[in-house]
C-alpha cells in the first residue's frame, strides 16, 4: 500500500480524509463538481484536497492512476490492516 500511496497510507483521521476524496475525485471520472456533492463539500475544498494528496503521496496521480484506484479501494475495504502507523 505505502509504496503506491506513500506516506497517504498513513492511519490517521487527516490522510483518511484526504484518501476518501480523492477516491471519490476518482470515481466520478475527475470532476470536482461531482464529488463535490457526494462528498457534502464545496468544490473548491476538494481541488484543495486532491492537490494536498498528490502533495502528501510525492508525485502526480495520473501516470499510475489504476493503481492509485486499487490502492484506495483496498483502504476503504481493508482498513486498518492495510494501513501504515505513524
Amino acid at each position: 500500500m505505502t509504496e503506491t500511496l506513500g506516506p497517504l497510507a498513513l492511519d490517521d483521521d487527516n490522510h483518511a480524509r484526504l484518501r476518501e476524496t480523492l477516491r471519490v475525485f476518482l470515481d466520478t471520472g475527475g470532476s470536482y463538481a461531482t464529488a463535490a456533492t457526494r462528498l457534502s463539500l464545496h468544490r473548491n475544498s476538494v481541488h484543495y484536497r486532491v492537490r494536498k494528496a498528490e502533495e502528501v503521496r510525492g508525485r502526480p496521480i495520473e501516470p499510475d492512476r489504476l493503481d492509485v484506484e486499487v490502492a484506495l479501494r483496498a483502504c476503504l475495504w481493508l482498513g486498518r490492516s492495510v494501513l501504515a502507523t505513524a
